[in-house]
């Protein structure tokens, strides 16, 4: 786990639930004791803000514990809510606890007695409010390496990198391989993840692994730049396989640091029975349609479909999502297969956006989905398998 600088946590009280004994302002009240009483606060101001009230409390004397110690109360009239955010340096411990023997953990012995910590608080606020206080686990901040990201339907998700392996800004994009206990080295790209060790999962998803027949076969793989899919569809012995993707960075990144899920595929760029083009899609896609080039196998290996449904948010986004659709069908053999991920399963309005997108298609074509668990995204996540109706 990657070492932090500091601690937050974040409560909340609904005051739609505070029964008639206290008011929104008298619960505010509540928490300050509560916090002065488990902390020792012994700083405390207070600003009307709008229709509110913002309320800071902290500790400025030496010989006691949490001297980085800082909560900042909000009340929300208009909401009927109340904000509280707990931030220090140090572990988040009580007043009675030892300073020194605090102050000397580190990792996870810091985090789970901030998290203990934070319970008891969560128990007295409740206690004495009469409602079940909201407590978001503890999140650490000034993080060396990041941990904290989000999944496709805006979900915060936290994960165990602990060291950066490869880290810049290529002409589209900001590529990262990150190392994790549990995952192994994982690929993101502007913050998204896209592969890690521990995600056959999702190549063999993509693939239908077991499924298909490769064999003989002549595939075209869109993006695919970690190496992943090739590195497995070259074991299921095809005719040949054509790889475009426009990100070099990508490749020569992967080549390094995602060799468990590459292997040696990404060491050339050409071989008897594969070959590797960096270069735009689209383009490719456009020649192989004009020279009427056709393959058996298409894989859609991009970018994730949009999550917004709206024209405005994403047009663009599904613009293209349908381009590329349009042009692989063009150079897709009739009784060929196209096969592409989605996004994941909690994001549904997406996927019913995309289903549709497919109903409206120049070609007509049937389509099923399927979906699996991957490890790096730590959620479910959709894929399709698309072919044409020959009728």
């Amino acid at each position: 786990m990657s070492e932090h600088k500091a601690f937050t946590c974040l409560m909340s009280i609904d005051g739609d639930f505070l029964p008639n004994s206290h008011s929104l302002d008298s619960s505010v009240e509540t928490v300050k004791r509560t916090l002065r009483s488990m902390f020792a606060l012994n700083s405390e101001f207070d600003i009307p803000v709008g229709n509110g009230l913002l309320c800071v409390l902290s500790s400025n004397a030496e010989n006691t514990v949490n001297t980085s110690l800082t909560v900042t109360i909000r009340l929300h009239r208009n909401q009927n809510f109340v904000s509280i955010n707990i931030d220090s340096c140090e572990p988040l411990i009580p007043a009675d606890c030892n300073t020194l023997e605090a102050n000397d953990l580190r990792g996870l012995e810091a985090i789970s007695l901030s998290n203990n910590t934070m319970d008891k608080l969560r128990r007295q606020l409740s206690d004495a409010l009469g409602i079940e206080v909201e407590k978001i686990p503890v999140l650490k901040r000034g993080l060396a390496v990041p941990n904290y990201f989000s999944s496709s339907d805006e979900r915060v998700l936290e994960y165990d990198f602990e060291k950066i392996l490869f880290n810049k800004r290529s002409s589209f994009q900001h590529i990262r391989i990150l190392h994790s206990k549990t995952l192994g080295n994982a690929l993101l790209l502007d913050d998204l993840q896209n592969l890690a060790d521990s995600d056959i999962a999702y190549t063999h998803s993509l693939m239908k692994y077991g499924e298909i027949c490769y064999e003989g076969k002549e595939v075209l793989i869109l993006g695919g730049g970690d190496g992943a899919l090739l590195h497995e569809l070259l074991k299921e012995k095809p005719k040949f396989v054509l790889m475009v993707d426009i990100d070099e960075m990508v490749i020569e990144s992967c080549r390094e640091h995602l060799r468990a899920s590459c292997g040696q595929v990404l060491d050339t760029l050409k071989s008897d029975n594969y070959e590797i083009i960096i270069g735009d899609c689209v383009k490719y896609l456009e020649e192989f349609a004009a020279e009427n080039r056709k393959f058996d196998v298409i894989f859609n290996d991009l970018t994730d479909i949009p999550i917004s449904t709206t024209a405005d948010a994403s047009k663009h986004l599904w613009d293209f999502v349908k381009k590329i659709l349009n042009l692989s069908l063009r150079c897709l053999r009739d009784d060929g297969k196209y096969l592409n991920h989605a996004t994941g399963a909690g994001s549904i309005k997406a996927l019913e956006t995309f289903e549709k997108l497919l109903t409206e298609l120049p070609v007509k074509v049937k389509f099923s989905r399927h979906s699996a668990y991957v490890p790096s995204f730590l959620e479910n996540w959709v894929f399709y398998e698309i072919s044409k109706c020959n009728e």
